[in-house]
């Protein structure tokens, strides 16, 4: 589903079984933001092929977390001349703790590979740049991704459309996770890409929502 120009999303909206959003940024290097599950990532590439992507088309896999419904996906980008970028400490978890989070969830840990490490700040991705933003509290290592061109953000796990990601699983921190999403609301955007839910689009839309987040659940992490 093309958002705007250069800018795909391929939300998931079935409530059988939980994935999250992936979004896909066009250009001379062509990137990926979250695979989902690996079981589910036929729908991700059917949604692809009908806006013209395939697989091998992807230079950049990046995830926002290391969460399976997040990252278990990139393991069909092994194969491929494909990238795998995700932050060091979400690395360090999966090497820790990401086995042990994977069988909580009935899954087994999938083989992945890192090629280079997200760091907060700019990251050039062929004629596009990005703003990298260390974005703890949900997951460790988790980050969010700024596109100061299309005022667009990809939040992953940390804010969604009227509501926030869960402190509950491993290394999540209720005071981290404020603390991220006050970082967020400093930023000028205009379209709000969430790793679950709905998409925000509209500067007043989004501002509303970070307002409603913080004045409703700040109180409850």
């Amino acid at each position: 589903m093309k958002l705007s120009d250069h800018l795909f999303a391929y939300p998931w909206e079935s409530m059988a079984e939980n994935n999250c959003n992936s979004y896909l940024v066009d250009g001379k290097v062509p990137m990926l933001i979250d695979p989902g599950h690996h079981h589910l990532f036929p729908q991700l590439k059917a949604g692809m092929l009908e806006d013209g992507f395939k697989p091998s088309d992807i230079k950049l896999v990046v995830t926002t977390h290391p969460h399976p419904d997040h990252f278990e996906g990139v393991q069909n980008f092994l194969d491929l001349e494909t990238r795998i970028a995700m932050h060091a400490e979400a690395e360090s978890f999966m090497e820790e703790q990401g086995a042990m989070l994977f069988r909580m969830m009935g899954l087994r840990p999938p083989p992945y590979r890192v090629d280079f490490h997200l760091v907060e700040g700019e990251l050039e991705v062929g004629d596009h740049r990005f703003q990298v933003i260390y974005t703890p509290g949900h997951a460790p290592g988790s980050i969010c991704l700024y596109w100061p061109e299309a005022k667009a953000l990809v939040t992953g796990d940390v804010i969604f459309s009227q509501s926030l990601g869960r402190t509950d699983l491993p290394g999540g921190r209720g005071a981290l996770l404020k603390a991220s999403i006050d970082r967020l609301t400093e930023l000028d955007v205009e379209l709000l890409l969430p790793g679950h839910g709905p998409v925000l689009r509209g500067k007043a839309a989004v501002k509303e929502n970070f307002y409603l987040v913080r004045s409703t659940f700040f109180r409850f992490i």
